[in-house]
């Protein structure tokens, strides 16, 4: 079944073959503009995106649930831990006098002079006053009493301390303190006139909210009885008795109510409402560099997403959340009771806290362009928050924005005027200041946001601009009007630097804009443009030389871009015939398009047409410069003696100038090793990566024309070699999110999505969320958004990873039927699904295109011969196997008989025989059902001799089944990949290869050769595997019998040449050999 132009599924085989015709023939599209998807306008594109990504978007959070409910209920926890900490801090006030409401205050002794022992910060040994001169016999006497007399304590000689005057008593209390709390220093002016200075430590003292008042801890009990005491002294001196002597000194407040002065609530409101926001901003930076991780918007945009509804959608989704959490932390405050929500205006609160949210989503937009790892974005989120919350406890203490600082450092305010978090810190200082004012009017109203901030130095001109109907404060530098104007702005400009900055960075691909992308004209006339310039020559495919705007802007010469080295543009032993031809074709296509003509002999109706193409990565700018630090420590002999010179930096040239069509109908397989170059083609084409070299056309549209990227892609379906999907939505949720992305009319939506996941097998999946589909599940999906839509160009990098036979089957047919109307590319490491459904299968390695044509003509002429496979096994145990079904021979062959044993054994050893003295071959495999051997193909004349001698002695020999086939497609895959290591290590002079065998003895092995001789004499056979890397390494060495050593030998010498042969003898030689046993392909792989 296939996809029409109308999105009509039709079902191949349900009318005659002319019926079938007439429809492919109508989904067949003449150019791009034809598809109903492309002509949609931009603004209809972009409404479809933006709804599609906003209702992804809410989906995502509303089945987060955890995550959305922690963001939700943030408000709500910390104004329910503000109320508790205004709590803990008011029950703590009430111990202290002047913050407790006290309408009636009482008188309160006095104390006495108190221990040194109990003050707070005491340190041992300690006194518990001193006095000075300590030379007067009537400052003694007053000291004496003052000792003897102390209420309730008569304090002992040894804890006073006596010093001839006050420059003493300094010089010692310089050092101590916290050693004594305060003293005396007396002067006698006369008999009846005594004077007194009270030098104390007015420092004041809390540890773990207990407060010790210097002034009633030590200086008013020293006081009270310095007075009292010279009291004494002149009243007996006068003749008076002591005993009618009384002295009682009291103290009493004003009567007052309880002090708004200091609230908790107008000092902390603002880091609260920052810690809160702060879930929602790690949320939000997490889930946008997630999505760049997992490549998620990067699928999109292959899907056609434009980056403007990206963004849009995320800002518009952000805004409601914050317009929710605005909303919270008023509701949230006000129910608490909080003065700062219930006297300051709602609707400044509410633009102070959206204006905030606002602008913490773009600090996050623009944030999340430099981060690439989610876990990264999250522990960064931390940070910010330590960094916030320390600039707002600056400023709470009130730098930079007083009178006496904002000036001093200009730099250091603009600094914190950028920061969004100091800003909020600023504006709840103030509105919290108004809300616990002292008098009258309390709070900030919406029409004084700006006028109560005055900066009025003078005192004595205050009362000229006093306003008794508002909140004033004289001594403001910043309104909360300017704190919403700057939130206001950095909203938006770091929204676009955002943008701006996702642009010119370098993506996860490495790809990045101009600098002026902006000023491009081709940025934003996005015109139909139509094949390649007319004159062009293919010298212009190569790279071209390029002027950095920064050099045109200084006036320097332009910088030539390294072109392609000869030797890898040539491609070492030259090109493959049917590769050459190719290329030939398509340069003779190339000149035509560009002559403005049409030949007649060449076929120009082709889906794709490669010209050139050519990618380079090269060295980063870090890895420059540790190149150019490690040659500096060389030339100025700062390196170790054992270090060796850095290795030079070179260009990495992952694809080396392809020139190949994809017709339509037909399905493209492109084959090749890890590292291969087969992936970044794939990107080149679909536009992930830009061309270093060459030029792509998709249905005659330019791929690097302006705009053209954003075409193709409209009609482009590409199944990623990783799942990318949102483990949160439903396999139909998907697809309905992919549909609207790429623009597909609603009509049409519901019924495809029906159709595809039915195809698919996943209809009864539709509904469930794809985090719990298995991998073969998301594989298949994934298959189905590539088919969504209708599209021209399918992409599917290795598409059946993971799934089971069944499902693979399924797939397949889908694949097939899907080939009708539309080209399909396939990258995949199964050689049998390559081998099925490729009608053209391309094999690369090394960045080069090393074979080109159907998987018959490849193993014809890259095949190491034929396969032949005999079974020797009894007749009535193949009738009993038959007759089982799922018994297979291992299970059979366990229970012969003694006397079968021997004639199994006899018959295998006859037909080894045969085959070692007809052809001089040993099996390549053996098992007790099958003897498997490798006829190579210089040995192709030898075997009708040897099938007629096999049929004439089939009863002697006791064979029961034969079959042959060429190669597996495998054996050619592997082949070519090991030929293309080969050149490399040649071109590249590279060490042969040891291996150490059992015996201890090491061999030497040249990169690629399939045989070595021991430096005893003995000879191995080498059998080549290739790692992740796509490199050539030892897999097996077995011993070399002697009858084959010439054999291999020649094998190994003459493949190359057995090769280029090969296509004159494929006409002659049968795909398989005409006889009358079973020819079918043996699933089974013969050498790795």
């Amino acid at each position: 079944m296939g996809w029409g132009p109308l999105g009509k599924l039709s079902r191949s085989g349900s009318g005659s073959d002319d019926q079938g015709k007439a429809s492919a023939k109508q989904q067949q599209f003449t150019c791009i503009d034809d598809h109903y998807i492309v002509n949609r306008g931009w603004l209809a594109r972009f409404w479809e995106q933006f709804s599609a990504l906003s209702y992804k978007n809410g989906v995502v959070s509303w089945r987060n649930l955890r995550a959305t409910l922690l963001r939700i209920l943030s408000p709500l926890f910390f104004m329910f831990l503000l109320w508790l900490i205004n709590i803990a801090v008011r029950r703590d006030n009430a111990h202290i006098q002047f913050i407790d409401s006290n309408p009636d205050p009482e008188p309160v002794p006095v104390n006495p002079i108190p221990d040194c022992a109990s003050d707070m910060f005491a340190r041992l040994p300690c006194w518990d006053f001193f006095y000075s001169p300590n030379n007067s016999a009537a400052v003694d006497s007053i000291v004496t009493a003052i000792r003897e007399n102390n209420p309730g304590r008569p304090i002992p000689a040894d804890s006073v301390l006596g010093f001839a005057d006050m420059d003493a008593t300094n010089a010692f209390l310089s050092g101590t303190d916290t050693q004594v709390p305060g003293g005396y220093h007396f002067t006698v002016v006369n008999a009846t006139a005594i004077d007194f200075l009270v030098q104390a430590n007015f420092s004041q003292r809390v540890f773990r909210g207990t407060y010790q008042d210097p002034n009633f801890f030590a200086q008013v009990p020293l006081q009270a009885a310095a007075e009292r005491e010279i009291a004494r002294y002149l009243w007996e001196g006068a003749g008076n008795s002591g005993a009618d002597f009384s002295w009682n000194v009291s103290t009493s407040q004003f009567a007052h109510p309880s002090t708004e002065d200091f609230s908790v609530i107008a000092a902390a409101i603002g880091l609260f409402v920052f810690a809160a926001n702060l879930f929602g901003f790690v949320l939000l930076l997490s889930s946008l560099v997630m999505e760049k991780e997992l490549g998620l918007r990067q699928a999109l945009k292959t899907m056609g997403m434009l980056d403007s509804t990206f963004w849009c959608s995320w800002w518009f989704t952000e805004m409601l959340a914050g317009l929710l959490f605005s909303f919270l932390i008023i509701g949230f405050g006000a129910a608490f009771g909080f003065a700062f929500f219930l006297r300051n205006s709602f609707g400044l609160l509410l633009a102070l806290f959206f204006l905030f949210q606002w602008s913490m989503t773009s600090v996050a937009f623009l944030f999340s362009t430099f981060m690439k790892k989610a876990n990264t974005a999250v522990y960064f989120g931390f940070v910010v928050f330590i960094v916030g919350w320390i600039c707002q406890i600056v400023v709470q203490f009130g730098f930079p924005y007083t009178p006496d600082e904002v000036h001093k450092v200009p730099a250091v305010t603009v600094i914190f005027a950028l920061l969004p978090w100091c800003l909020l810190a600023k504006a709840t200082m103030d509105m919290g200041s108004a809300a616990t004012a002292p008098a009258a009017p309390r709070g900030i109203a919406w029409a004084h946001r700006g006028d109560y901030c005055l900066n009025i130095q003078n005192p004595d001109a205050r009362p000229l601009y006093f306003n008794p109907d508002y909140y004033q404060d004289f001594e403001c530098v910043l309104s909360v009007e300017q704190c919403l104007t700057y939130l206001a702005i950095e909203a938006v400009v770091y929204f676009l630097l955002a943008v701006y900055l996702d642009n010119v960075l370098p993506n996860e691909q490495g790809v990045r804009r101009s600098v002026v992308y902006f000023l491009q004209p081709s940025y934003w006339l996005r015109g139909k443009s139509r094949g390649l310039p007319a004159g062009m020559a293919p010298e212009q495919l190569s790279p071209a030389t390029k002027t950095p705007w920064w050099r045109a802007c200084c006036g320097r010469a332009a910088r030539v871009e390294p072109s392609m080295p000869s030797a890898l543009a040539a491609g070492g032993a030259g090109l493959d015939p049917d590769v050459a031809e190719e290329e030939a074709r398509m340069r003779h296509l190339f000149q035509s398009r560009t002559d403005g003509e049409q030949a007649s002999d060449i076929s120009s109706s082709a889906a794709v047409e490669v010209y050139n193409l050519s990618r380079r990565f090269s060295p980063g700018w870090l890895a420059r410069f540790g190149y150019r630090l490690r040659r500096f420590f060389l030339c100025y002999g700062l390196r170790k003696k054992k270090q060796s010179a850095p290795q030079r930096l070179r260009d990495f040239w992952a694809i080396k100038g392809s020139w190949f069509g994809i017709e339509p109908d037909q399905l493209f397989c492109l084959l090749g090793p890890n590292g291969a170059g087969k992936t970044t083609t794939i990107n080149c084409l679909t536009g992930v990566l830009p061309m270093t070299g060459g030029e792509v056309l998709v249905y005659g549209e330019r791929l690097r024309s302006p705009g053209g990227t954003d075409r193709i892609r409209s009609v482009m379906g590409v199944c990623q070699q990783f799942d990318v999907l949102w483990p949160e939505l439903t396999g139909r949720e998907h697809m309905l999110i992919y549909g609207m992305v790429k623009g597909l009319p609603r009509r049409q939506i519901g019924a495809q999505i029906d159709e595809l996941l039915d195809s698919v097998k996943l209809t009864y999946a539709a509904r469930v969320q794809t985090g719990a589909y298995s991998g073969g599940m998301r594989r298949r999906l994934s298959v189905a958004l590539a088919l969504l839509g209708d599209p021209l160009l399918v992409f599917l990098d290795e598409p059946t990873t993971g799934m089971d036979p069944i499902s693979r089957r399924h797939v397949w047919d889908v694949i097939e039927t899907a080939k009708r109307g539309r080209a399909i590319v396939l990258t995949t490491h199964s050689m049998e699904e390559a081998d099925i459904l490729g009608d053209v299968i391309a094999i690369m390695a090394r960045g080069r295109l090393r074979a080109l044509g159907t998987s018959l003509r490849l193993k014809q002429r890259f095949g190491a011969g034929y396969q032949l496979t005999l079974s020797v096994f009894p007749h009535s145990r193949s009738a009993a196997a038959d007759g089982e079904g799922d018994a297979g021979p291992t299970a059979l062959t366990s229970a012969l008989l003694p006397a079968e044993e021997a004639a199994l054994a006899a018959n295998a050893a006859a037909v080894k025989a045969v085959f070692q003295e007809r052809l001089g071959l040993a099996p390549v495999e053996e098992s007790r059902a099958y003897i498997h051997f490798l006829v190579p193909r210089e040995r192709e004349a030898e075997l009708p001799g040897l099938l007629e001698l096999l049929e004439a002695r089939r009863a002697e020999l006791g064979i029961t089944d034969m079959q042959i086939a060429l190669t597996s497609l495998e054996e050619v895959f592997l082949n070519i990949a090991r030929q293309a290591e080969v050149e490399a290590a040649e071109a590249e002079g590279r060490a042969p290869v040891h291996h150490t065998l059992d015996d201890g003895v090491r061999l030497e092995v040249p990169v690629g050769a399939e045989s070595a001789t021991a430096p005893d004499g003995r000879r191995f056979a080498v059998k080549w595997a290739q790692d992740e890397s796509g490199n050539l390494l030892i897999y097996k060495v077995e011993p070399l019998k002697d009858d084959q050593s010439s054999s291999e030998t020649d094998s190994a010498g003459n493949d190359k040449a057995a090769g280029e042969a090969a296509c004159d003898s494929s006409a002659a030689a049968p795909a398989t050999a005409p006889t009358k046993w079973s020819a079918n392909l043996v699933p089974r792989v013969f050498r790795r």
